[in-house]
């Protein structure tokens, strides 16, 4: 018994441990949130909205209470691309104002936002969580913002042709949903731009159906993580 206890507690100072890196980088993130963006005022009005918004009921939460009644458990693993990592990939990526982006799994639609008012292209975020797009929505209409848009829509079953550039932040997704999201990308016009999150999409298709443009690195809350960006051949 003395042995069993010591483990459980070795595995709470673990999990605290981390739980506690996970806020110190959080907090440093939005640091340089506000200082980078918040200049923009239009942008802070929208950033501190949504962050209210869940203040209480966390995007994890929301998440799990839509996915608990489904058998994609693995869905409620819930993650966002920190802002400051999401400028680097635009710049990457050459994301302007001519692009129209798709996010798929936009969450609670923080990167839509911001991609729309710091690159001025058109956005639009999918995810099948009523929650979040409902949510997401609100703050749209309430302040306004042109050229964006949010769906409830299973991006595997979505139109995605009218894309230039495609964004998936999928490192937990199954083989076999990334396998099937690959049949949906092939219908996609030539020079698409797709950009992955953890793996290409070659990985999971011996088709030449994708070639990698660039592959660069970017740190995510959980550590760092390599970036793929590829267009449709």
């Amino acid at each position: 018994m003395p042995k069993i206890a010591g483990k459980d507690v070795k595995e709470y100072l673990t999990l605290l441990s981390v739980n506690l890196v996970v806020k110190v980088k959080n907090l440093r993130e939005y640091v340089k949130v506000i200082y980078r963006y918040y200049r923009k005022l239009s942008y802070a009005v929208v950033d501190s909205s949504l962050l209210l918004m869940y203040l209480f009921d966390n995007p994890f939460t929301v998440s799990r209470r839509y996915f608990s009644c489904r058998s994609d458990s693995e869905e409620y693993i819930y993650g966002e691309t920190p802002l400051t990592t999401l400028e680097k990939i635009s710049k990457e990526a050459r994301i302007h104002s001519q692009d129209l982006v798709i996010e798929l799994g936009c969450g609670r639609g923080r990167t839509c936002f911001w991609l729309q008012k710091f690159t001025g292209c058109r956005v639009v975020g999918l995810d099948m969580v009523p929650d979040f797009i409902l949510r997401a929505k609100r703050i749209q209409h309430k302040l306004k913002i042109t050229h964006l848009e949010f769906k409830q829509e299973n991006f595997l079953l979505a139109d995605l042709t009218k894309a230039s550039v495609i964004y998936l932040y999928g490192t937990c997704l199954e083989a076999q949903t990334i396998k099937r999201l690959i049949e949906q990308l092939k219908q996609l016009a030539a020079g698409t731009r797709i950009i992955t999150v953890s793996y290409p999409l070659t990985d999971y298709t011996e088709e030449p159906t994708f070639e990698i443009m660039k592959r660069f690195s970017a740190p995510f809350t959980w550590g760092k993580a390599d970036v793929y960006i590829q267009i449709k051949k």
